[in-house]
């Protein structure tokens, strides 16, 4: 049985997530895509006049999504570095620097003052953190009162047994997955958070088309991506591994969007 383990030591070692990242070259990896995100963002009612900031943004690609597709202000954050440059590179790239601000910080403790922006959002953060009531309280302090927050989890759609959480530890390799809560149980989460005016949208979770991929990383990569499945053995194992596995429990894979407004003063 393989043995799972916390750095990407290997192809068939590594985090799920990670693995996408790193060896298949994905850059949307949250459940849902950019069409989840979408979903997500209609909770906001941005316009190009909001301040937005975007908790664990990573390479910053929704980031700098939402500043394009809106053409307001986002601050992102992230807690590493090295995704921080990555995401500055990327904006540079595509002339979009002047809209967003990427910053390495801890979504624990958000550098910034209550009440600091129209809307949050995180998308698959929750199930990274060891204090995921922490982090709700710290983004739902500095949205504004007025503003909303949302965030987008993997959430299982049935209480887990022990045969699938063995298989998603050991088979699947995902740590992130253990973290993640039923629709229920997220909502328990957010309230011991206090927020008790928690709106629930839940989502199957399928996986996605090759238009979807084309949508979310566009033609160059996903031809890139294709190219690695069809010449990587390994990745290619893994891959159909993966996808077996959503296939086999269906009952379980879902995803959810969590949102609320913050009360304005009185």
């Amino acid at each position: 049985m393989t043995k799972c383990v916390g750095e990407c030591e290997s192809v068939s070692k590594c985090d799920i997530f990670d693995f996408m990242a790193r060896y298949v070259g994905l850059t949307v990896i949250h459940p849902g895509g950019y069409g989840a995100t979408d979903q997500l963002l209609g909770q906001l009612k941005i316009t190009e006049d909001s301040s937005i900031i975007d908790i664990a943004c990573g390479k910053g690609t929704s980031a700098l999504y939402i500043a394009e597709r809106y053409g307001c202000r986002v601050t992102a954050i992230d807690v590493s570095p090295e995704l921080i440059e990555e995401a500055k590179h990327l904006a540079r790239k595509r002339s979009i620097s002047g809209r967003v601000d990427f910053i390495v910080g801890d979504a624990m403790n958000l550098p910034f003052e209550d009440n600091s922006f129209d809307g949050a959002v995180s998308q698959a953060m929750l199930v990274l953190v060891d204090d995921k009531v922490k982090t709700i309280k710290e983004a739902a302090r500095v949205t504004k009162k007025g503003g909303t927050a949302g965030w987008l989890e993997l959430s299982w759609r049935t209480e887990p047994s022990e045969e699938f959480l063995d298989h998603v530890s050991n088979v699947l390799c995902s740590y992130c997955m253990k973290r993640a809560e039923t629709y229920d149980g997220w909502k328990a989460t957010f309230e011991k958070a206090g927020i008790l005016e928690i709106k629930v949208q839940r989502y199957s979770f399928k996986n996605g088309s090759m238009m979807d991929m084309l949508k979310d990383e566009g033609l160059a990569n996903t031809v890139k991506v294709f190219l690695k499945y069809l010449t990587k053995g390994e990745v290619r194992k893994r891959m159909r591994l993966i996808d077996s596995t959503f296939k086999q429990y269906p009952e379980y894979f879902g995803y959810g969007i969590y949102s609320f407004s913050k009360a304005k003063a009185p």
